[in-house]
Formats: C-alpha cells, structure tokens, sequence
C-alpha cells in the first residue's frame, strides 16, 4: 500500500508512507461515501521522526500499489494523542459535496443521467460512466434535497420502472452510477482459506408483505401481497401511490420485503470486497453457500497484514428515496 499527501497550498504530492502505522478504509452501500483514516507517528522529542503537519483541505491519496488508486479523500479531521505518540487524519471522498449540499428543482422531461449530469457539473464534479436508464420523468418537484437524495430519487424511478439496481459511486475524483450487484470475479471467501470469523442473522425487521396501490386522488386501485409471509406473520403494509407513466403493480412488488437475512464476517482483505458488489462464500460453520451482497465494508492495514469486515446481505438491495 502507499499514501500519498497532497497539499492544497500548492498542489505538491508527498510519499508518507514510511510514516503511517495504520489505515483503515471502508464504506457502506448506504452511506454513499467512503471513508479513509491513517495514523502518522508523532514523536516531538524525536528528530528521526517528523510531523508532515497535514491540514484540513489537504488531500491523501491511498494506493493499492503505484498506479491503482483506492481513494482519494479530503481531509476533514485531525486528532493529536500525545498517549500512543499519533496523530490521526480522516477524511471522505467526494460524494460528500453531494451528501452536505442541498438544492431546489423543478424537473420536467429528464432521465436520471441526465439529473446526475446537471447536479454535478453545478457543484463542479466530474462524472465518469453514468448509468443509462433511458427512461423518462415526466415531472420531479425538489423542494429542498440533498445532491445526493435527488439523484437517488431519479434513479428510484428508474428502479421503479425497470427493476434495476443503482448505486452512486467515487472513483478517485469522478462520480460514477453503477448498477449494483456486480459480483467479485475469481474469489471466494472460505472457511478453510481466508475467513477468520463469521455470524449469521435472521429478523423480521423489515418486513413488508402486502403494498395497497392508490391513484393520485387517494383512491385504492390495486394491492399486492405474498400470502405465504401474511399467512405465517401477520400482516406488514405499506402503501404505494402511482404515477403517471408507472406500472404500479410492478412497482408496489418491487417494494415487498421478506425475511432479512444477514451475516458478518471477519476476514484476510482483499481489496475488490467493496460495498455494494456480490461475493461468492462458502462458511460450513454458519452455513453460508452462495452469492452474498457486501453491505458494509472495512479494511485494516497495519504491519503488512490485510484484514476487513463485512456485512453481508442475502439480497442485492438499492437504497432508494421517495
């Protein structure tokens, strides 16, 4: 791994590499975006080790090796503790322009990239590939939302319309939509190579398994249900109002939920393990077999060793907003 230091000052990159005694990077599917902290060795009282004095604005780069780059992040955070002789810097990356800015719309006639690419080329944030939904909305009233919930508003309606999965993205500085549940090619976590630790959960949490259909004038007009999970649980509702131009018996089932499934384990790292995509697991102790979404992710490197967390779910779930 290296980190790389970038001052805001005057654009300078430094290798700190040599300084840093631990990184930890993660993320998850619902808080958008990524996260880094590292931990510099800070000894005043030692002139073989020096403070880089990194500041707020600054920018650390972390790299797999010298030309794959994990992420980049501004610094936002910065903590002394004269106890352990570190200093700690985090920071996010770019999506949290989107997360923390707000903005008012009245859109007419748009598709969800087309939505993306306005909202990003006003905060001056390169896009790379946006997923391409091609379908149209006819009309979305933003009162006051932020940059990040009105893309995903948009993509719902896509979501909607075409039972696809969305997923809004930072790869290095661009902002990228991808459809979520790619699965990780060539690797599987096992309980014979790289898993360390794992635990399985099952709730009803979440449950929804009847949706009631209503028109724009508050007129039921349809329902939805899946009898086997009202017949077992008990009744779990929501409700569904359709718009012009939906299919709202598609839509309302897309919104059913059943048992949630999920698990959490403790593994070697490797670097593809990202919030958002599918992973193959094959764990004879808790019986997990099959394809599993990473929910959450966090990777530790410290002395040369790799570790990560995940939260896995049995299902590829997009976050959507209404």
């Amino acid at each position: 791994m290296k980190i790389k230091w970038v001052k805001q000052s005057d654009g300078s990159v430094n290798d700190i590499t040599d300084f840093v005694s631990t990184i930890n990077w993660g993320g998850s599917a619902g808080q958008a975006s990524r996260t880094l902290d590292i931990s510099v060795l800070n000894s005043p009282f030692d002139k073989n080790i020096s403070d880089p004095n990194i500041n707020l604005g600054d920018r650390i780069r972390l790299y797999y090796d010298d030309s794959r780059l994990l992420i980049d992040i501004m610094v936002y955070n910065r903590e002394r503790n004269n106890e352990t002789g570190t200093i700690t810097y985090s920071g996010y990356d770019d999506l949290n322009h989107l997360l923390r800015s707000n903005g008012s719309y009245n859109f007419k006639n748009v598709t969800p990239e087309m939505i993306t690419k306005k909202i990003c080329n006003e905060l001056k944030i390169e896009t790379g590939t946006i997923a391409a939904t091609n379908v149209n909305i006819k009309s979305m009233l933003i009162d006051s939302s932020s940059y990040y919930d009105i893309i995903l508003k948009a993509y719902t309606k896509a979501h909607k319309m075409n039972g696809k999965k969305y997923m809004p993205i930072m790869s290095g500085r661009k902002l990228y939509v991808i459809e979520k549940g790619e699965i990780i090619k060539d690797f599987i976590l096992s309980d014979e190579v790289n898993i360390l630790s794992s635990s399985y959960t099952e709730s009803l949490d979440s449950m929804v398994n009847q949706i009631k259909i209503y028109d724009d004038k508050g007129k039921q007009i349809g329902e939805v249900k899946n009898d086997d999970w009202v017949k077992q649980f008990g009744i779990f509702q929501d409700i569904y109002t359709k718009e012009d131009g939906e299919n709202g018996t598609k839509a309302a089932k897309n919104m059913l939920v059943g048992i949630d499934k999920t698990a959490s384990l403790q593994a070697i790292g490797n670097i593809s393990c990202i919030s958002g995509f599918g992973i193959a697991i094959y764990d004879s102790l808790t019986g997990l077999k099959g394809t599993f979404w990473i929910e959450q992710d966090s990777h530790s490197f410290e002395n040369g060793n790799h570790t990560m967390n995940l939260d896995l779910t049995f299902k590829n779930i997009m976050e959507v907003k209404e």
